[in-house]
């Protein structure tokens, strides 16, 4: 049998299974008990928050034979219950009642034409005919205006279910048809206790601060974790320790710039020494990371930074333990003013490094620059507070 990638083998299967996303299933398990089950419904969101994967289930949960048959389960468990024939169809791919349609690749007025006629008939079993329709923004205006009448009078076995990741693309017209559903980015947590999860399943030893490095990779997207998992478990086969999963060797395999360099540079900074800051700017340069992505890990460094110094806490740092201990004991070594203007800095920086010759010198020179900006501030015990203001509403 063809090997399973993690994100398809540990795809949810019901409700409770999906990661972070209560406020969507609570709504739509309710609504099932209830019968209040509308014919249009939007799941937006970013990539891999599980979008797709909540439509599905609620696609095989509305012909679900257990749940139409038996009251008592519908109103306690409120869940699809696997071995009807209903869902042991849509399990195998051969359902007649859900169809799934890809937007990107058919979204012209023919495609949605024909979804029209398909949708005049009703289902073969059950209750329901469910259509999931995936990066539905990709539809052009006129598959919008053709598919718009029948979303406003939909057969009664008909239900809509759109995906996206661009909510704003969608014409209000279709929107306020439909029960609309944001999905949220899953807390870096969340996506460590379910790769720590997978792990046990699959028999691999691995070290926390790896999978917390994975998550943060992953900004928030439960698919993309999962896909990097894939990579660093292939990575640390040959591992000496039976192929343990070790933070180094998450970080060489991602080309991840650690936190020790990014206090290596503001050290540098609080040391006046320009010698140290052009070592790093060389450890940049001589390993092939990108100085774009360097620059950004900056400015999410000195974040954090600002962070500590107006909460006097590390609660929205996330990192280990010990690099957290470390922004708590630093963060006083500058004031939040000099903190801001080196973020400044570096966002201008950024802007212009696209548009340079001179690639490396310039950057270096950036970096150097970030000496003599702590050096010109004046010593001063807070910042002003329009300049705080300015800078945690960019963040």
């Amino acid at each position: 049998m063809s090997y399973q990638v993690i994100a398809r083998k540990y795809r949810p299967a019901k409700f409770c299974d999906i990661t972070a996303q209560e406020h969507v299933t609570r709504t739509i398990q309710n609504s099932l008990r209830m019968g209040r089950v509308g014919h249009g419904y939007i799941f937006s969101g970013s990539r891999g928050v599980g979008k797709t994967t909540a439509a599905r289930i609620f696609a095989k949960a509305l012909n679900c034979q257990k749940l139409m048959d038996d009251p008592e389960y519908l109103q306690q468990v409120t869940e699809p219950c696997g071995e009807c024939e209903s869902c042991r169809d849509f399990e195998s791919g051969t359902s007649l009642n859900i169809s799934e349609f890809d937007a990107a690749s058919n979204n012209s007025v023919d495609d949605i034409r024909a979804l029209r006629e398909n949708v005049r008939y009703g289902p073969q079993k059950g209750k329901y005919r469910v259509y999931i329709i995936d990066e539905v923004h990709m539809l052009s205006i006129a598959a919008f205006n053709a598919f718009l009448k029948t979303l406003e009078e939909p057969p009664p076995h008909a239900i809509f279910i759109f995906a996206t990741t661009e909510l704003h693309k969608i014409p209000a017209t279709i929107s306020s048809r439909c029960q609309r559903f944001n999905f949220k980015r899953i807390p870096l947590e969340d996506i460590q206790n379910q790769l720590q999860s997978i792990c046990d399943a699959e028999h691999i030893t691995v070290e926390g601060d790896a999978l917390q490095l994975i998550g943060r990779k992953a900004q928030g997207s439960m698919r993309d974790a999962q896909s990097i998992l894939d990579q660093v478990i292939a990575f640390s086969a040959e591992n000496d320790h039976d192929g343990a999963i070790s933070y180094q060797g998450v970080a060489d395999l991602l080309n991840y710039i650690d936190d020790d360099t990014m206090f290596d540079v503001t050290d540098a900074v609080m040391d006046g020494n320009p010698s140290k800051m052009l070592d790093v700017a060389q450890f940049v340069i001589r390993n092939g990371y990108d100085e774009q992505d360097f620059l950004e890990k900056l400015v999410e460094h000195l974040r954090n930074f600002l962070v500590v110094q107006n909460l006097s806490s590390t609660r929205l740092v996330e990192r280990p333990d010990a690099v957290r201990e470390r922004y708590q004991r630093d963060a006083g070594n500058f004031s939040p003013f000099a903190v801001m203007q080196m973020v400044d800095f570096i966002l201008q920086t950024q802007k212009e490094l696209k548009f340079q010759f001179e690639y490396q010198f310039r950057f270096e020179l950036a970096l150097l620059k970030l000496i003599d900006i702590v050096q010109s501030v004046p010593v001063v015990t807070d910042a002003p507070l329009a300049q705080k203001k300015k800078y945690l509403n960019s963040l």
